[in-house]
């Protein structure tokens, strides 16, 4: 659990390392990350800290007055592709806290190109002509805000690799979290994914099913020790979990941002139409054909493997009509 760039991941993934090449199951490939671009990978983000119950203005002379534990999305009087910017925000438990708000861009926007604090004040007050930041931001905040280089969502990508251990059975290594798994935030998923590893290692430890939780049946000769065992249970358990998660990810909500980049907008439509489709069949069908993979996500019922199968299934009959009908 060392995070995306994870030290033993990569150790595992060098053909140098010879302490583990009298391992019978150790195959340095199979810790070697597969990538995959989502249409959210590699936008940079970054916070603007905004004071708690700030105000909106509605530009009829009042104001909203915004609350912690709601959700808004501030937009910009800028369309175009290098300058759209939306405000994000999120829920927090506590009213009195500080506002941060997401910065979330396609590399190439302009407000990275700014880095003076009164430079970044002036772009924020034409592209927010209503919003009065000279009241809410100090100019301390605007530096900080400038010169900060913030960060950049991941490609969508996974280990197939997630544990190995000696043929002894005396040590063994599973990798777990970031380390076998990464992804932009677009699904929501990146803890519960990441406590779901957890507990399926947990569980194979124990010598458990990892996915039903009941006792495993054990197919290997008394000869094999427990830990070998149960790393390798883990392993071919919960791959096709986590490269079902890697999926959902890539599919699943990946235009929320309202990148603004022109072929972005026209695949939002495109995305947005599936949407809206699979959920009319859902209804048309009393609930016969799925809806959309990043719907089926949120019941807790479904594990990832589950929801894409549900998904896939779908897609194969819309294809399987296409081309009955062609």
């Amino acid at each position: 659990a060392d995070g995306m760039n994870s030290q033993v991941r990569e150790c595992l993934a060098s053909n140098n390392a010879t302490e583990f090449a009298s391992w019978s199951n150790y195959k340095p490939e199979k810790f070697v990350l597969r990538k995959w671009t989502s249409p959210s990978s590699h936008q940079r983000i970054k916070v603007l800290q905004l004071p708690a119950r700030f105000q909106i203005p509605d530009g009829e002379g009042g104001a909203l007055t915004t609350q912690s534990n709601h959700i808004y999305a501030i937009r910009s009087i800028y369309t175009g592709p290098r300058k759209y910017l939306s405000l994000g925000l999120l829920p927090m438990k506590d009213n009195d806290a500080v506002r941060p708000t997401n910065i979330v861009t396609r590399p190439d926007h302009e407000i990275w190109t700014v880095k003076d604090g009164e430079g970044v004040r002036q772009w924020f007050e034409k592209a927010y002509p209503r919003m009065n930041f000279d009241e809410m931001i100090s100019e301390e905040e605007w530096e900080r805000f400038a010169k900060a280089e913030g960060t950049r969502f991941p490609s969508c990508q996974y280990s197939p690799g997630m544990g190995v251990s000696s043929d002894e059975g005396t040590c063994g290594i599973a990798l777990v979290g970031d380390a076998i798994h990464a992804f932009p935030p677009d699904i929501g998923q990146g803890i519960n994914a990441g406590l779901a590893d957890v507990v399926a290692l947990d569980l194979a430890l124990q010598g458990k099913d990892t996915v039903t939780g009941e006792d495993a049946t054990d197919t290997s000769t008394g000869e094999t020790p427990a830990l070998k065992s149960n790393i390798d249970r883990y392993q071919k358990q919960h791959e096709p979990e986590i490269a079902s998660l890697i999926r959902l990810a890539r599919f699943g909500a990946p235009y929320q941002y309202k990148q603004p980049h022109r072929i972005d907008r026209i695949r939002l439509k495109i995305w947005t139409a599936n949407v809206v489709f699979r959920l009319l069949l859902n209804k048309l069908t009393f609930g016969l054909v799925p809806t959309q993979c990043i719907m089926l996500s949120q019941n807790p019922k479904f594990t990832f493997r589950q929801v894409m199968r549900r998904a896939d299934l779908t897609t194969l009959t819309f294809k399987a009509i296409i081309l009955a009908g062609l």
